[in-house]
């Protein structure tokens, strides 16, 4: 009995993730939190590519080379970057092996890659990849927080400059002209 219901529980997981995959809901492992945080890294990682492909290689260890070449290779979004980045380092894998073997399964979603690479859920690897998408989306996050009070720190800049200028315009001695003709 106890065997009829893992198999059932282990159907119903791989069927979620196909069904979930099928309808391209973007990067899927099954998690729902794990798959909110690739959601947001899909956004900020299109936002600024190279400074996430930047980012990955310095997590991981992994050349940014090899990663902007999976990347065009195998047309991947960040969160599939991630991914593959992630699971790369773990099994000691070229993260273009790994790439090349997503797409090659790309209906099964990173869920199942990561079982077959012996990441299972609940594991402490599992954990610990949940973990580092959340901490990198909190970095993420106060990044494009910083972007965003940059270039309104920059536009009130410009916007005073311009102020003062057209402050000035109305002073005598100031304009270009003869002056107002009396």
């Amino acid at each position: 009995m106890k065997k009829l219901l893992t198999a059932a529980a282990c159907l119903a997981f791989v069927t979620l993730l196909v069904h979930g995959a099928a309808f391209g809901q973007g990067a899927d492992t099954g998690d729902r939190r794990l798959d909110q945080y690739l959601r947001y890294m899909n956004q900020e990682g299109k936002a600024d590519p190279e400074g996430f492909v930047r980012m990955l290689s310095q997590k991981h260890g992994i050349p940014e080379e090899e990663i902007l070449q999976a990347r065009k290779q195998h047309r991947l979004e960040p969160a599939d970057l991630y991914m593959a980045s992630f699971l790369a380092q773990k099994s000691r894998r070229r993260v273009l092996d790994v790439a090349a073997q997503y797409k090659e399964n790309q209906g099964q979603g990173w869920g199942v890659m990561a079982q077959n690479m012996g990441i299972k859920p609940g594991s402490a690897e599992f954990k610990q990849m949940k973990s580092e998408a959340k901490g990198q989306v909190f970095q993420m996050k106060n990044q494009a927080k910083a972007r965003v009070w940059n270039q309104n720190r920059i536009r009130n800049e410009e916007g005073a400059k311009t102020q003062k200028g057209s402050q000035n315009k109305g002073q005598r001695g100031q304009g270009q002209g003869k002056g107002r003709k009396k």
